[in-house]
């Protein structure tokens, strides 16, 4: 299936903070109810690992991601004294307070938004992305990956959505789960309730940006050619796909990490 850059609701500057709020919560209780990105525990706890580092910098979070379940699963791992920072261009900082708390501070939400394609030198750590990547075109992609590469840092990236039939018959269900778990979702806000069961935009802007994710997701070989481009011999470069437990969806993953001895 040829891939199709349309666009996102949630990326766009008109989107209204309460609708992208709550799109970005929804999905950040999917990631901590259903755990999808179980398997990359063990595959970033390698990659922190071999970068002896123990910052993240994890780049468009929306809500949080999947952090609160990784972050126990990195610890157990030997990751003991790993700490987060989440960042986006558009912060959800009510969202951001919740993980830090949950956290007990080991996860930290940053109030300013930042720019995937410009990550500032002070947020110091690896990077990293889950579900994110396939918002940027190809050539803004490689532009981010060009970036760590630059800046000696580690980078992960995770996509859950396939782009196929399967794929993108499965986005209808999850936006149907909004309605099913809307009331369970915290922070609790009366307007969530109000855009999902009075006016129900929230399940049907979780249902396009799901959808127009599928089409947008890149495949191994896809991602295998961007790092092709990046003329570096000094990064280890690891493409791959593994089953995760949600019906319908693999984990596609990319990490890269600087070489002992490489150029700074």
């Amino acid at each position: 299936m040829q891939r199709l850059h349309l666009f996102e609701i949630e990326d766009q500057w008109w989107c209204p903070d309460v609708l992208r709020d709550a799109l970005t919560d929804y999905l950040r209780f999917v990631m901590e109810r259903f755990t999808p990105y179980t398997p990359a525990a063990p595959l970033l706890a390698q990659a922190l690992e071999r970068s002896s580092e123990s910052r993240v910098v994890d780049l468009c979070s929306g809500g949080g991601g999947p952090w609160v379940d990784l972050l126990r699963r990195l610890r157990a791992q030997g990751q003991s004294a790993l700490r987060v920072q989440l960042t986006d261009y558009y912060p959800n900082h009510a969202a951001f307070a919740r993980v830090r708390d949950l956290s007990g501070g080991a996860i930290v939400g940053v109030i300013e938004p930042v720019d995937a394609t410009e990550v500032p030198p002070h947020l110091a750590g690896f990077l990293t992305m889950f579900t994110a990547l396939h918002h940027f075109r190809p050539a803004v992609a490689r532009r981010i990956l060009a970036g760590a590469v630059r800046q000696r840092r580690g980078i992960a990236v995770f996509e859950i959505t396939l782009r196929s039939a399967i794929g993108i018959g499965g986005m209808v269900f999850f936006a149907l789960g909004v309605l099913l778990f809307t009331p369970f979702i915290r922070p609790f806000r009366w307007s969530r309730l109000l855009w999902t069961y009075v006016i129900p935009l929230v399940p049907l802007l979780v249902w396009w940006d799901a959808t127009v994710s599928c089409l947008r997701t890149y495949t191994p070989d896809e991602l295998r050619e961007m790092v092709a481009h990046l003329g570096t011999d000094d990064y280890a470069w690891d493409v791959g796909i593994v089953r995760v437990a949600l019906p319908s969806a693999s984990m596609t993953y990319l990490m890269g990490t600087p070489k002992p001895g490489g150029s700074a």
